[in-house]
């Protein structure tokens, strides 16, 4: 039985429209298996081990001494550790055991035998020096001393940081650097340096800190400023692993991920790996997982929306500034000049009359006493008030005027012959018209 072309193409439409568009959760055995694991980008589930470690400040070395013996003729040095055995000596006080040497250069025999200076001395002048004391008071003793442990062994034994200039510092025996070498290079370099001073030397070398391996996320902040979080690598970790590290995804970012990774031979080229995050988070697809290694920048860049939010806020900040100064300086006036009358009297108390907070000044008559009378508004309001100016106050009548706190002129109106008063709106409109007749007269007068 046969299909028409057109017929099967129907059929294929309606089968693609009916499932949707899918990305298929399955992986291509037979593709991996032509795939060499060397050719293969680790990921989840073919993960590698790192390239062979190499030292870096501010690693920390644990180093441990096997042999240390020094050349000969070796002389004794204080906080040397020496092993004294002595036969025909005291029952009660025997010697036998470690002793170290003090900062003094003696060690001690115990109570009843006192100290002996062995400083300086080489192994065999050590046993004399013992022997001659033990002579005071002992008959025919005999002494076999050894040395167990220098003072420079314990400077070379334990925790090391490499220092910014790449040293690691071995006390009396000096420095050695040791940036850029792997663990079996910095043995062989410390082993170097201490066969200078020692027969044969042997040490161990170890990283007790990997101090200087880092991989990086970083948030894209939409134009508000990228946040970078420095991790450790420890050898195994995903992308899931380093976005779970800053606590996931933020609300700003996208699902748009991926991996930039450092070119091997450092020419600059960009190895740019896009991640899939639907497909690793919601159908435990491991393909873009990829293993993180070190000077990773894992990148989850921020979406559109948040930038065009974020480009807009920077874009009316200024005005929002200019706008909240003018709101500022409108409420300090009010604060200043809105609450004219104490809460006293009406027309007797301290009210804020300096010019400098009050604008539109019109005088409009003068008092009994010669006070020049002005209508006016305070900076910042519509309400109209009459009064007196108190800069002019302040050379007739004096004992009226009052500096506030704020270095602005009050003037007590109950000391003089002027009140202190509010204008109606009848008031305002009858003296504009006045100003407007006023107004239009003088130009009939300049024509």
């Amino acid at each position: 039985m046969r299909f028409h072309p057109a017929i099967l193409l129907v059929l294929s439409l309606a089968v693609g429209f009916s499932t949707g568009c899918h990305t298929l959760g399955t992986r291509n055995f037979e593709l991996e298996q032509h795939v060499r694991p060397e050719q293969r980008i680790p990921n989840e589930e073919f993960k590698t081990t790192l390239p062979l470690y190499v030292v870096e400040p501010p690693d920390i070395l644990l180093i441990d001494a096997l042999r240390v013996n020094p050349k000969a003729p070796y002389r004794l040095e204080p906080l040397d550790i020496v092993q004294i055995e002595s036969e025909n000596v005291l029952p009660d006080y025997p010697i036998t055991g470690e002793y170290q040497i003090d900062a003094s250069g003696r060690v001690n025999l115990g109570s009843q035998y006192g100290k002996v200076t062995i400083s300086g001395l080489t192994i065999d002048e050590a046993e004399t020096a013992v022997q001659d004391k033990l002579l005071e008071l002992l008959v025919n003793p005999v002494t076999t001393i050894n040395l167990l442990e220098t003072a420079g062994s314990q400077q070379i034994a334990g925790e090391h940081q490499v220092a910014p200039d790449g040293m690691v510092n071995l006390g009396t025996y000096g420095q050695v650097y040791v940036a850029g070498m792997t663990l079996e290079q910095v043995k062989e370099a410390i082993e170097k340096k201490l066969d200078e001073y020692l027969e044969a030397p042997e040490v161990i070398v170890d990283v007790s800190a990997y101090n200087s391996k880092f991989y990086y996320v970083i948030s894209d902040g939409a134009g508000l400023g990228d946040q970078v979080v420095r991790l450790p690598v420890n050898g195994g970790e995903t992308v899931l692993d380093a976005i779970s590290e800053i606590g996931g995804l933020s609300g700003q970012a996208t699902k748009d991920i991926w991996v930039a990774r450092p070119s091997p031979d450092h020419g600059g080229y960009e190895q740019r790996l896009p991640v899939n995050w639907d497909a690793i988070c919601k159908q435990g697809i491991t393909a873009t997982n990829y293993q993180i290694f070190p000077g990773d920048r894992v990148y989850i860049r921020a979406s559109e929306l948040n930038r065009l939010d974020a480009f807009v806020a920077r874009a009316t900040a200024p005005v929002e500034r200019i706008a909240g100064t003018m709101f500022l300086t409108t409420a300090t006036v009010r604060n200043l000049g809105g609450s004219f009358r104490d809460s006293g009297n009406q027309n007797f108390g301290n009210f804020f009359s300096d010019r400098r907070l009050k604008t539109d000044i019109r005088q409009v008559g003068t008092s009994d006493s010669g006070i020049a009378i002005y209508n006016f508004r305070y900076r910042g309001e519509l309400q109209w008030h009459q009064g007196v100016i108190a800069q002019e106050l302040l050379k007739t009548h004096p004992q009226a005027v009052v500096r506030a706190d704020n270095g602005y002129l009050m003037v007590n109106y109950g000391l003089i012959d002027v009140p202190f008063r509010p204008l109606t709106a009848a008031e305002v409109a009858i003296e504009n018209g006045q100003r407007v007749r006023i107004g239009r007269k003088k130009v009939t007068v300049s024509r």
